[in-house]
C-alpha cells in the first residue's frame, strides 16, 4: 500500500485528476447515475486543460495496460478529437514534432530555428494522423473540422514553417490518398472544392464561395459573390500548398480547372501595386507552373498528347473575364473599390446586354501583348509554341485560300467553333507579335509547314485569278522562317515537298509584274544554297530517328525545369521524373557527367521533398553507371577545395551510401579502393582545411569584438535574459552546449559529425560487399575505430566512437554472412588480433562514458562470440529434394518420367 500511495503521489497532478474523474464517469461497479451525473465533470476537466498538456497526459495514459479497458475507451476518443479544438491542429503537429527521434536527432546536431528542425519523417507522422478520421466520427465532419485551421497554417498565421506542415498534410496525407483526396471525396469536398470556388464560382462543387457580409444592397449594381480579399486570400493559400508539396500531379489537378481565371487575373488591365502583388504575381506563377507541367507531361507521356494544347485554349478565351454562359452559374471579374479583383453575379436579364469577352476591343491589344509576354517567359515551352504558331498558321491560310476544289486537310488540337472574323482578328494579332518578336522559335517540325506552303504555291501557279496574293505573301514569310531556322534540315522526307515548293518559287519569280516575284527569287536561291551545303554533311552524317529527336527534345526539357533560376519545386520534380524516364529506358541522350553535377547541385536545395527525390534519381543513374556515379560522389563528399557546406557534405554522403547500398555487387576493384581511401582520408584525424579555419578565426574576432562593445555598454558583464532553469536542467544544457560545440571544427580539423558519417558508410559498404574490398585497406579501418575507442574519449565524440564500433560490428556480419554463403575469405579476426580487439571492447564496455558506446559494445562482444562458435560448425548443405528425407523410405526424384520431369505421386503412410 506503501509503494501503491507514493506511486500516485509522485503522478503528475492533471493524471491524478483525470484518473479520479474518469473513474467517477465510467467504472462500471458505479451505478449508472451517478457515472452519468460524472460525465460532465469529466468532459469540463478536458475542457478547461490546454491540449498540449493534455495531449501529452492522454498519450501517457492510452498506452497499453496503463489503465482499465472501460477508461482507455473514452480517453482514446477524447485524444482523437484534440485537433478539432481551436488552434489544435497546430499543437498536434508541433506535439509530434517535439517527440519524433528524427526532430530530436535535428535538434542535437545544432540545427537553429523551430523550421530547420522539422524532419520528413515527423512530417508523415503528423500527416498520418491528421489525414486520419476517428472512428467514431464521419470523414466529412472530420475534414470540415479541421480545414479552417490548415488554412489558417497555410496562410503563415501560425508558428515559423507551420504553413509548410500544413501544406504537406493537405497535399501528401489527405488529397494525395485516393479514398479522401479523389474529387467528390470528403477531402476535396473539405480542401479543394472551397479554394476553387472562390475562383470559379461556375465549377460544380457541393460548397458556395463565402460570400461578403453585407446586409446593404445597392439598386442597380451586380451581388458580389467573392470578395476581392477572398480572392487574393485562395491565390495565396494555392501558391503555398502548390510550392510547399512539389508533386506534379497534385498540380495539375488543382489549377487544369481554373486555366482561364488564372489567365484573366494574371492579364488583369487595371489596378495599382497592390493588383499586381496581389493578383497578377501569384496568377501568373500558377499559370506558368501549370503551363511547364502540362508541357512535361505531353513531352513524357504519348497518352497525354491527345489533350488541347493549353495556349491554343487561352489564345481562344484571350480576353475571358468570367463566364457568361447562360446554362450555368454566370458570373464576372470587376476592378474593386481597393484594386483588387471581386467576383460578381451576373443576372438573367445582364446577358444579352453583356457582350462576349472576346468582343472587348480595348482590352485585346494589352491581352495580346501579356500573352506574347507569357510565350518569352517560358523559354521550356519551345514545342508548344511552335505547335501553337503552325496550328494558327495552318488554320489562317487555309481559310484564306479561294479554290474550293482542293480542300486543305488539318489535324489541329481545337474545338470546332465557327471561324469568324474575331476569332481571326485575334490571331492574326498574335501571329503577327510572334513573327516579329521570336521568329527564330517557331519552327519545331516544319512538314506540316511545307505541307501546306507547297499546297498554297501551287494553287497560285495554277489558278492565279482564284488565289490572293497577299496569302502567297504570307506563306513567303512562313517559307523564310522555316529556311533560316537552325533546327530545319532536308531530309529524305521533305524532299518531295522541297521539289514542289521550288517549282512554284521558279514559276513566281518569272512574273514580274507580282511583287513577291522577288521574295520567291531570294527563296529560292536561298533554297539552293541551303542544299549544296547540306549536301556533303548528309552523305556521312545518319538521321537521328524520331525516338531520338524525341529524347533530345525531353532531356532539354527537364535540364531548363531543372537549371531554371525561378522554377518552382513541382517543375522542379517533373524534370526529375522526365530524366527518369530517360535514364530508365537507357536512352544515349543522357550525359551523365553532366547530370551527376546537376543531381550534386540540387542537393543543396532547402525543399527535403525535392533533394530526397534527388537521391532516388542518383541511385536510378547508379544502377546504370554505378562507378562514375560512386567516384563523382566521393570526390565531392572528400570536398578538397573547400566548395561546400556541412549540410550538403551531410548529403553527400546520404546519397553515397544509398548509392553503395543499392549497388553493392559493384562496390569492388578500382572503384571500392578509390571510395574506401576518400572515406578512411575524411574519418582520420588528417583532414585540414584552411578556408574553414580562416572562417573560424573570422566569425570568433567579431563575435569577440560584439561581446566587448556589449561589456562596454552594459557597464560590465551582460547578465543572461534567458529563462531561468533548475540546477538539473543547467547541468544538462552545458553539457549538450559542450557537446553540440565540440562538434564543430577546431583549427582546421575536420568537422566531427563528418569525421562519424564517412565511417558509418564505410562499415555498411563493408557489410554490402566485403569480398570486393583489399584487405588492407579494411585492416585499416578496424584499427582506426580501435584508435578511436581508445584514444578520442572526449564526451562530444561520442558519435564519432558510435560509428566506429558499429564498423566493427558491420565487419563482423559481413564475415559470418560470407561463411554462410560459402565464400572463402583471406582475412578475418584470429589469433592475437582478435583478442586485442575482444579485450579493448571489454575496456570499451566497462569505462566509455557514452552509454549508446557501451551497449555497442556489448552487443559486438556477443556478435564476436556467435562468430566464433559459428565458424566451428561446418557449413550446412541446403535441403533440395535431391536428397532423401530422413527417417522416410521416400525418394522424391525416383518417379521421373524420360524427359526428366517428375509426374505427380500421392503415397499415403502411416
Amino acid at each position: 500500500m506503501a509503494d501503491e500511495g507514493s506511486e500516485k503521489k509522485a503522478q503528475p497532478p492533471l493524471v491524478d485528476r483525470i484518473l479520479q474523474c474518469g473513474k467517477q464517469a465510467f467504472d462500471p461497479e458505479i451505478s449508472w447515475e451517478t457515472r452519468k451525473a460524472n460525465i460532465p465533470a469529466f468532459s469540463a476537466l478536458l475542457e478547461s486543460t490546454s491540449t498540449l498538456a493534455l495531449m501529452s497526459v492522454l498519450n501517457l495514459l492510452v498506452q497499453p495496460d496503463r489503465v482499465q479497458p472501460w477508461l482507455r475507451t473514452p480517453l482514446i476518443s477524447a485524444l482523437a478529437r484534440l485537433p478539432l479544438r481551436t488552434r489544435g491542429v497546430q499543437d498536434t503537429i508541433e506535439f509530434i514534432l517535439s517527440v519524433h527521434p528524427s526532430s530530436a536527432a535535428r535538434n542535437a546536431s545544432g540545427s537553429s530555428g523551430r523550421g530547420s528542425s522539422i524532419s520528413h519523417e515527423a512530417l508523415n507522422a503528423a500527416s498520418r494522423l491528421l489525414s486520419s478520421p476517428p472512428v467514431s466520427m464521419s470523414p466529412e465532419k472530420w475534414f470540415h473540422g479541421i480545414a479552417p485551421q490548415l488554412f489558417s497554417l497555410l496562410e503563415g498565421e501560425g508558428e515559423p514553417e507551420m504553413d509548410k506542415a500544413a501544406a504537406f498534410v493537405i497535399g501528401f496525407g489527405i488529397l494525395g490518398r485516393k479514398q479522401f483526396g479523389a474529387p467528390g471525396m470528403p477531402g476535396w469536398k473539405a480542401f479543394v472544392e472551397p479554394l476553387l470556388a472562390a475562383i470559379d464560382p461556375a465549377l460544380p462543387t457541393a460548397v458556395s464561395p463565402k460570400q461578403p457580409s453585407n446586409d446593404i444592397e445597392i439598386l442597380g449594381s451586380r451581388k458580389i459573390l467573392v470578395s476581392s480579399e477572398e480572392v487574393a486570400k485562395c491565390l495565396r493559400r494555392l501558391s503555398t500548398l502548390l510550392t510547399s508539396h512539389p508533386h506534379p500531379s497534385l498540380t495539375k489537378r488543382l489549377l487544369n480547372p481554373i486555366l482561364l481565371p488564372l489567365w484573366s487575373l494574371s492579364s488583369w488591365p487595371h489596378g495599382n501595386e497592390y493588383t499586381e502583388k496581389s493578383y497578377r504575381k501569384p496568377a501568373a506563377k500558377l499559370l506558368r507552373t501549370l503551363l511547364q507541367l502540362s508541357s512535361g507531361a505531353t513531352n513524357s507521356s504519348k497518352a497525354e498528347k491527345s489533350s488541347p494544347n493549353l495556349l491554343i485554349t487561352i489564345l481562344q478565351n484571350l480576353t475571358f473575364q468570367g463566364r457568361s454562359v447562360k446554362t450555368e452559374k454566370s458570373w464576372l471579374y470587376n476592378t474593386a473599390q481597393d484594386g483588387g479583383v471581386q467576383i460578381e453575379n451576373i443576372k438573367g436579364s445582364e446577358l444579352e446586354d453583356i457582350p462576349d469577352s472576346n468582343l472587348d476591343l480595348p482590352r485585346l491589344d494589352p491581352a495580346v501583348d501579356t500573352f506574347i509576354d507569357l510565350l518569352q517567359t517560358l523559354p521550356d515551352l519551345k514545342t508548344d509554341v511552335s505547335e501553337l504558331f503552325i496550328n494558327l498558321c495552318m488554320k489562317w491560310l487555309s481559310h484564306s485560300t479561294k479554290d474550293p476544289t482542293k480542300p486543305v486537310v488539318i489535324n489541329v488540337e481545337q474545338t470546332a467553333d465557327k471561324y469568324d472574323v474575331q476569332n481571326s482578328l485575334v490571331e492574326a494579332k498574335v501571329m503577327q507579335k510572334m513573327m516579329s518578336i521570336f521568329p527564330g522559335k517557331l519552327v519545331e517540325d516544319s512538314t506540316q509547314v511545307l505541307d501546306l506552303v507547297s499546297q498554297i504555291l501551287s494553287d497560285f501557279t495554277m489558278n492565279t485569278a482564284t488565289s490572293s496574293e497577299d496569302t502567297v505573301a504570307v506563306a513567303l514569310s512562313l517559307l523564310n522562317i522555316v529556311f533560316t531556322s537552325p533546327n530545319f534540315q532536308a531530309t529524305s522526307g521533305t524532299e518531295p515537298r522541297l521539289e514542289s515548293i521550288q517549282k512554284s518559287l521558279s514559276s513566281i519569280s518569272r512574273k514580274r509584274d507580282l511583287e513577291t516575284s522577288s521574295t520567291a527569287q531570294n527563296l529560292l536561291l536561298l533554297l539552293k544554297y541551303r542544299s549544296t551545303l547540306e549536301e556533303p554533311a548528309s552523305a556521312t552524317m545518319s538521321m537521328p530517328t524520331s525516338r531520338q529527336l524525341e529524347d533530345r527534345k525531353s532531356y532539354s526539357l527537364a535540364m531548363s525545369y531543372l537549371t531554371g533560376a525561378e522554377s518552382p519545386p513541382p517543375v522542379k520534380v517533373q524534370g526529375l521524373e522526365l530524366i527518369s524516364d530517360l535514364i530508365r529506358n537507357s536512352s544515349p541522350t543522357i550525359d551523365v557527367p553532366a547530370l551527376l553535377a546537376l543531381f550534386s547541385l540540387l542537393l543543396q536545395d532547402s525543399e527535403e521533398y525535392i533533394y530526397l527525390r534527388v537521391i532516388k534519381s542518383f541511385i536510378q543513374l547508379a544502377q546504370k553507371h554505378p562507378k562514375a556515379a560512386m567516384k563523382d560522389l566521393i570526390d565531392r563528399y572528400v570536398d578538397p577545395n573547400e566548395e561546400y557546406e556541412l549540410d550538403q557534405r551531410l548529403r553527400l554522403g546520404e546519397a553515397l551510401l544509398q548509392v553503395i547500398e543499392h549497388n553493392a555487387s559493384a562496390f569492388n576493384g578500382e572503384t571500392a579502393r578509390a571510395v574506401c581511401e576518400g572515406l578512411l582520408f575524411l574519418a582520420s584525424r588528417r583532414g585540414y582545411r584552411p578556408k574553414t579555419e580562416q572562417q573560424q578565426e573570422k566569425k570568433n574576432k567579431l563575435k569577440r569584438k560584439q561581446d566587448e562593445e556589449a561589456e562596454e555598454a552594459w557597464g560590465g558583464e551582460v547578465p543572461q535574459l534567458d529563462e531561468a532553469l533548475d540546477e538539473k536542467a543547467e547541468e544538462e544544457h552545458e553539457i549538450l552546449s559542450q557537446i553540440v560545440t565540440g562538434w564543430e571544427s577546431k583549427r582546421g580539423a575536420e568537422d566531427i559529425r563528418i569525421r562519424a558519417s564517412a565511417i558509418s558508410i564505410l562499415g555498411l559498404g563493408i557489410e554490402a560487399n566485403v569480398a570486393g574490398i583489399d584487405s588492407k585497406i579494411l585492416s585499416t579501418a578496424v584499427d582506426l575505430s580501435i584508435h578511436i575507442l581508445t584514444l578520442e574519449s572526449e564526451p562530444e565524440k561520442g558519435i564519432l566512437r558510435r560509428a566506429a564500433i558499429l564498423l566493427i560490428m558491420n565487419f563482423v556480419r559481413a564475415l559470418d554472412a560470407a561463411r554462410a554463403e560459402g565464400k572463402k575469405l583471406a582475412f578475418g579476426f584470429a589469433g592475437q588480433s582478435l583478442e586485442d580487439v575482444q579485450r579493448i571492447l571489454g575496456y570499451v564496455e566497462a569505462s566509455d562514458n557514452d552509454g549508446l558506446v557501451r551497449q555497442h559494445a556489448r552487443d559486438v562482444i556477443v556478435g564476436l562470440r556467435a562468430w566464433q562458435f559459428n565458424a566451428l560448425l561446418p557449413p550446412q548443405k541446403e535441403q533440395t529434394l535431391n536428397q532423401d528425407l530422413a527417417g522416410l523410405s521416400i525418394h522424391p526424384r525416383a518417379d521421373e518420367g524420360s524427359s526428366g520431369m517428375s509426374r505427380p505421386m500421392i503415397e499415403e503412410i502411416e
